[in-house]
């Protein structure tokens, strides 16, 4: 993965615990950045004596011609303080190319978006796109505390008042409604089943709403969920063994089938960089789900696998950055959605 330096242009306070931060495209730099609604960037920080690799949605629409991230303060999150903290206008920040799947793929669905706290950034990225370049209807579920913490509330009404027919914001605070549940979800869906659903927030939140629309019916094929597992919600057990006489294991990348041998003591993903093979990875640490692939033969254990909700697991997905094998018959699928 290749590193840009982007000088930050412009930060803005979007509540007392989250900002946004805008980078400044030279020319050179303006065709690589190009992205897609719902998509994130893989910032690279400097921290004491080496680097933290993080993963931040882009909050900005692709319409707006803006690259902008919004981070919110995480307790004990030392790349969301740092950001909060110690960035300036003019600092330089080395950035890798958007990339992610949180994107809509079918313009003729109505969308139902749920997030929850700073899970709204992906989200406004796709509804500002949605309602500027397409006749759809948005519906959107903000989860917060309290109305204090609502970040983007002004572009939010902003939205409601240009697209008063087309865009439905409904927000829900803890403080005054309690926490969200089953009954929550479903009563706002209200058998409005006919339309993609993108669900963006944390773990527990994406969770319990990814189990509930699934119980009305709605097909995995129409859910799309963004996952990034903070500092504070990672563990890895790093105490795990495996079989040392395993030789080897297959994965399709790029359209072309591999027998990559593996090495013992080392994840999938370290075996295939150390024989040349380079799938999509970031973080190697469970948090971006970059080097989600799907498993389609043999067993394997993850160290940390927080990120993948159940429904993923069921479908085969893995972690490559986390896995270690527990058959010799493992095949892996990098090219698969």
């Amino acid at each position: 993965m290749n590193f840009y330096p982007l000088v930050v242009s412009d930060i803005v306070d979007e509540t007392s615990l989250a900002k946004s931060f805008t980078f400044k495209l030279e020319g050179k730099y303006q065709s690589l950045f190009q992205f897609q609604a719902g998509q994130f960037l893989s910032l690279r920080l400097p921290w004491e004596d080496s680097y933290l690799d993080r993963c931040y949605s882009l909050s900005s629409s692709p319409d707006q011609e803006l690259l902008t991230i919004t981070v919110k303060r995480v307790k004990d999150g030392r790349a969301s303080n740092l950001l909060n903290d110690n960035i300036k206008i003019g600092d330089i920040i080395d950035i890798a190319p958007p990339s992610g799947r949180f994107v809509p793929t079918n313009n003729k669905r109505p969308l139902t978006l749920f997030a929850a706290g700073s899970g709204i950034t992906p989200v406004i990225s796709i509804i500002k796109h949605t309602l500027a370049n397409t006749q759809l209807a948005v519906t959107l579920f903000y989860a917060n505390s309290n109305e204090q913490q609502i970040i983007f509330k002004q572009q939010l009404d902003a939205l409601g008042q240009q697209y008063p027919e087309r865009f439905n914001c409904h927000h829900h605070l803890s403080n005054e409604h309690g926490r969200v549940n089953e009954t929550t979800v479903t009563d706002f869906v209200n058998d409005q089943l006919e339309q993609d659903f993108f669900i963006c927030g944390p773990s527990p939140f994406m969770d319990l709403t990814e189990k509930a629309i699934q119980k009305l019916g709605v097909s995995d094929q129409a859910i799309f969920i963004e996952r990034f597992i903070s500092d504070t919600e990672s563990t890895i057990n790093t105490d795990l063994e495996v079989d040392s006489d395993i030789k080897s294991f297959s994965a399709l990348l790029d359209g072309e089938n591999h027998t990559v041998p593996y090495i013992a003591g080392k994840t999938l993903l370290e075996s295939m960089l150390l024989h040349d093979l380079k799938p999509a990875y970031f973080c190697q640490k469970a948090r971006c789900g970059m080097c989600t692939v799907t498993k389609t033969a043999g067993n394997v254990v993850m160290r940390n696998s927080e990120i993948l909700s159940d429904s993923d697991k069921e479908k085969g997905k893995i972690l490559l950055c986390q896995s270690l094998p527990l058959s010799d018959d493992i095949s892996v699928n990098c090219d698969a959605d």
